[in-house]
């Protein structure tokens, strides 16, 4: 079973609508980035949405699985993704190459607390595929300034 918690914020649409929709009316009256939170540790998804939406700047919506976050992702728009890597059914990297096929500006950021990471970031790039790497935990300041920051 597949959960999903939106994390509405403030005044005009909800992350769940801007993600939803692609209406150009929409975009234009709310210039925050959409950003797609996966991981399958509730507590961690639902605390980095909260951390980005009360940032002001984000649109965040957390989700707690692949599977939920390619449903959301199909028929709209995604600014960043950020996943965890090691997750039950289909891992972070797994996710971020879908993701990448659906929309090929996403950015995409792997959050990993563990060290066998490496290894499934290193097949990935022999695969021609570039994600960030974040370890895990990382402070709320840090992450809000890494985001703001330019891909490399």
């Amino acid at each position: 079973m597949s959960a999903t918690r939106v994390m509405p914020r403030g005044d005009g649409p909800s992350p769940d609508s801007i993600l939803a929709s692609k209406n150009p009316n929409l975009e234009k009256q709310d210039r925050r980035r959409t950003v797609l939170i996966v991981d399958d540790e509730y507590l961690i998804a639902d605390t980095l949405a909260d951390i980005l939406n009360d940032s002001g700047e984000y649109f965040a919506v957390a989700v707690y699985d692949g599977a939920s976050a390619l449903q959301r992702v199909r028929n709209s728009g995604l600014d960043v993704l950020i996943t965890d890597v090691l997750m039950p059914e289909m891992n972070g990297i797994e996710l971020a190459k879908a993701i990448k096929s659906i929309c090929p500006e996403t950015r995409i950021v792997l959050l990993s607390g563990q060290a066998q990471t490496r290894d499934l970031v290193q097949q990935a790039e022999r695969e021609g595929y570039r994600f960030e790497l974040w370890a895990k935990p990382m402070h709320p300041d840090e992450i809000l300034k890494r985001l703001s920051q330019k891909q490399a």
